[in-house]
């Protein structure tokens, strides 16, 4: 039977665990700060190598992160919890303890509303956020015979948001992923690398019989590392699940792998429940406190997010909804936006300069918005040098917006009187250069006139030309049509 035929018969259920590498310039128990890509063994102490009597001690900046990150998600905040040793072997763990949180996470129960395919809303519960350290790298594809070991990574601070069961198909799962990311960027609490690790999913994934409440049992998939990669994950690991239990097979609780080059998930381990990682309290740490003065404070840092500006400019801006999201994505580029919106005719006009010349110009010179040398003053200044008709709108975006680029300093019109670009037909001067050329293309005018419209096209470009480009576009169009039709 195919996927699709069960997926008629079989529901998907999908929990995810999301690690958030915190942005901070040291470690959460450790001294030292972690770079990417820096030589292994290159950002380690006494405390992250486990050495005998070093003590942790707390980074206070990654606990108002994770709290700012609760917030967003309307999560409630525990003003008292505590650390916990969750004891596991392995190679890159080198206390054979991780420093996390069990039953008190600093950051409980939440929600987020996404959008799949920016069409249905879905509310996915948050179970919790809670405050751990990351472990080092094992490194399998250098030495033939022997893994390496690299731990600048061990003992990051980590955030790991835990959903509930809500998500019942890979789409919703990579519009979760994708939501949490913006997120994260706007908070500024990290960077969302996905391909650098600094956020990594977990899906737990299983299936039931359409209609029945439930659960099938759970396969959780490791440390998937990209967003498309998530949605290829949990579709081939449904779809093999849904096959097992047609034929009639026990399914197994275990954690599997995701092989990315042949597309298939792979047995690991079986899966580790709560009891085999003997939690216990921190001794070396105290109850963390956090004062609701604290929570205030950081609550009023928390700018407008995306999803509420996304809202904005599909609904009340009418804009469409993928150049929304786009606007939407990046913090600094929506805020570049909106600044802009003020100094142009309407939020549309602005879009279409950011997601038009703006946009090119990042991506030609590789920078990103706070890069850009144009303010939203003058590039306000030149959308309405537009909208007055001194100027076309090829003109501007062709020569004037280049120019304004490489002189940021000057203005649009100086610029455009510099280049002599300022439009100044009169329509009487077009209605003659109009009236020569149907002397000079009558073949052209009777097609026309018998039923060939788009030879409209032929004569405005040829007044366009013989005005160098300096005609008004929408007064060439209004006397070529008139006398035309005349």
């Amino acid at each position: 039977m195919s996927n699709s035929e069960l997926s008629s018969r079989y529901e998907t259920v999908i929990g995810l665990e999301v690690h958030i590498q915190l942005k901070t310039n040291r470690k959460v128990f450790a001294p030292e700060n972690f770079v990417f890509g820096s030589p292994p063994n290159q950002h380690v102490s006494p405390v992250s190598m486990a050495h005998p009597g070093a003590l942790p001690s707390p980074n206070l900046k990654c606990i108002e992160q994770i709290v700012k990150l609760g917030l967003a998600l309307e999560c409630e905040i525990a003003q008292n919890s505590y650390f916990a040793r969750k004891n596991y072997f392995y190679p890159d763990l080198p206390k054979g303890y991780q420093l996390s949180q069990d039953t008190v996470p600093v950051v409980g129960e939440g929600i987020l509303d996404i959008y799949v395919d920016g069409k249905e809303k879905k509310s996915v519960q948050i179970e919790r956020i809670h405050l751990e350290e990351d472990a080092g790298k094992s490194i399998h594809d250098i030495h033939p015979s022997q893994s390496l070991i690299d731990l600048n990574r061990a003992g990051v601070g980590l955030a790991e948001l835990v959903t509930k069961p809500d998500l019942r198909s890979a789409q919703e799962a990579g519009a979760f992923l994708a939501e949490i990311r913006r997120i994260v960027r706007y908070l500024q609490i990290s960077d969302g690398n996905m391909e650098e690790g600094s956020l990594r999913c977990d899906a737990n994934v299983s299936v039931m019989p359409r209609g029945s409440d439930t659960y099938g049992t759970r396969v959780e998939i490791k440390n998937i590392n990209s967003i498309s990669q998530v949605i290829k994950a949990i579709t081939y690991e449904s779809g093999r699940q849904m096959q097992c239990v047609e034929r009639g097979e026990a399914l197994v609780q275990e954690t599997r792998t995701w092989d990315v080059a042949k597309g298939k998930t792979a047995p690991m381990r079986d899966k580790e429940t709560a009891d085999d990682y003997r939690y216990f309290p921190e001794p070396d740490l105290q109850p963390l406190k956090i004062s609701q003065a604290k929570i205030d404070e950081l609550k009023a840092e928390i700018p407008r997010l995306p999803q509420s500006r996304f809202l904005q400019y599909a609904g009340k801006y009418k804009i469409a909804k993928n150049e929304a999201q786009t606007l939407a994505d990046q913090r600094e580029f929506s805020d570049y936006f909106e600044a802009l919106i003020p100094y142009t005719d309407s939020p549309k006009t602005a879009a279409n300069w950011v997601l038009g010349p703006v946009r090119t110009w990042l991506n030609e010179h590789n920078e990103d918005i706070s890069n850009f040398p144009i303010d939203q003053k003058k590039l306000g200044d030149l959308s309405l040098l537009v909208k007055s008709g001194k100027v076309n709108l090829n003109t501007a975006k062709e020569i004037i917006f280049p120019k304004l680029c490489e002189n940021p300093e000057g203005t649009p019109e100086a610029i455009a009187k510099e280049n002599d670009l300022i439009m100044e037909s009169a329509e009487n001067e077009l209605q003659d250069a109009m009236k020569a050329l149907i002397e000079k293309f009558p073949d052209e005018v009777k097609k026309y006139r018998g039923g060939k419209k788009n030879l409209v096209g032929f004569f405005v470009g040829q007044l366009m030309r013989q005005f160098k480009g300096k005609a008004n576009p929408k007064e060439v169009n209004e006397v070529v049509r008139n006398m035309l039709e005349s």
